[in-house]
């Protein structure tokens, strides 16, 4: 029987970070399933997933708490897919902001998306130079799923209303591709 872990991993940044992770994972027949991984600030940080035989994951549990030695905080979790049927019937979506750096941008957006029942799969966000005056513009894109009780013209009207009041431009585009959550 297998079991699957997320596993996370912070650590100053520095090359081979990626190499000492992964190389307790093949030290204990873990395979890598999926993985996010980023420089944030200073820091490398990276978030996996891990399966493994359920008999191994004390062992494995073990070798990754060792790399606190080397610099690398490291926590896992058992977890499982999620059930396909669980967004039947939601519309998948894609939502990109720019506008000015200001505080609370994520925080309306989600607080809305959380009261509209609607459910992120995954969210990006960075802040860079604007082409002109180089002042800091703010820049997100997030996938979401849409229960079919909110159309897409009701959602686009309300992120809009969400635009005008952050004084940021908010685009919304239909996906075709089947939830993240859901593949297999």
């Amino acid at each position: 029987m297998r079991t699957q872990l997320l596993v996370t991993s912070i650590g100053e940044d520095r090359p081979g970070i990626v190499a000492c992770l992964t190389e307790v994972f093949v030290a204990n027949s873990a395979n890598l399933e999926e993985s996010r991984m980023a420089i944030l600030g200073g820091e490398f940080a990276a978030i996996m997933l891990v399966s493994i035989a359920t008999n191994n994951v004390p062992t494995l549990e073990r070798d990754l708490a060792k790399l606190q030695t080397q610099g690398i905080s490291v926590t896992a979790r058992r977890t499982e897919n999620l059930d396909p049927n669980r967004f039947a019937g939601y519309s998948n979506f894609e939502i990109f902001l720019k506008g000015a750096d200001h505080e609370g941008i994520v925080h309306k957006v989600s607080s809305f998306l959380h009261d509209q029942s609607i459910n992120i799969q995954s969210v990006e966000t960075t802040v860079v130079p604007a082409p002109v005056t180089g002042s800091p513009l703010f820049q997100m894109s997030a996938l979401v799923l849409v229960p079919p009780s909110l159309s897409a013209a009701e959602l686009k009207k309300k992120l809009d209303a969400i635009a005008d009041q952050e004084t940021v431009d908010i685009e919304l585009r239909a996906l075709e591709q089947a939830p993240l959550s859901s593949r297999i």
